[in-house]
């Protein structure tokens, strides 16, 4: 059951474009709508931003986050728990380069403004009745599957 869960949160991110990170800091809980930027086989979830924004000031203070997909037309979503790190390698920053990035980074991959936070998973959260995966009772609560550390 863990990798099904796994294999169906990563498709829900591979198909959608954006979610929900939510970050703690200071005690207080920051959520917010973003765009990834990618998610690999072992289910590394790649988002641009800001050295300089909250997120990255959070992440930096506490690296635990959540990360929250939905797809609505399956009645799904997924939620990831990771643990995130920030990324500035310059290579890795333009190999997840998204075309549209440059409204909010214009300097491009290669810019002081931009970095990648890589999100590795903990554990996951689905609830998708299109899978069939949603636990007795009937859909009150998420399947959830942790990684083995």
């Amino acid at each position: 059951m863990s990798d099904e869960l796994f294999a169906a949160a990563r498709e829900m991110l591979r198909t959608t474009t954006y979610g929900f990170l939510t970050t703690v800091a200071d005690g207080r809980v920051h959520t917010r709508l973003v765009q990834h930027a990618g998610v690999d086989a072992d289910d590394t979830i790649w988002i641009g931003t800001s050295p300089k924004s909250r997120k990255a000031a959070d992440i930096a203070a506490s690296p635990e986050v959540t990360y929250a997909v939905e797809d609505r037309p399956g009645i799904a979503y997924a939620c990831v728990y990771a643990t995130a790190t920030i990324v500035d390698d310059p290579e890795e920053r333009k190999a997840r380069w998204v075309n549209g990035f440059e409204l909010f980074f214009p300097g491009g991959p290669e810019g002081d403004d931009f970095v990648l936070l890589r999100l590795r998973p903990t554990a996951v959260e689905v609830m998708d009745f299109t899978r069939e995966i949603h636990p007795d009772p009937f859909g009150l609560v998420p399947a959830r599957a942790e990684r083995a550390r």
